[in-house]
């Protein structure tokens, strides 16, 4: 059966690269918040609590 149901929106989900997860890491280890390494990778928090 095919269907041909497009009611939802393409997403734009990406993956976090191995220097991006490095950046993470070293940040969390300095202390900085969850917000600021959003805000300096340009990620949404859940992003980088996930």
């Amino acid at each position: 059966m095919n269907q041909l149901n497009f009611n939802t929106e393409k997403r734009n989900f990406k993956h976090l690269s191995e220097y991006e997860r490095g950046e993470i890491y070293a940040m969390i280890k300095l202390g900085c918040s969850i917000s600021s390494i959003a805000r300096h990778l340009k990620r949404s928090r859940t992003t980088i609590y996930n």
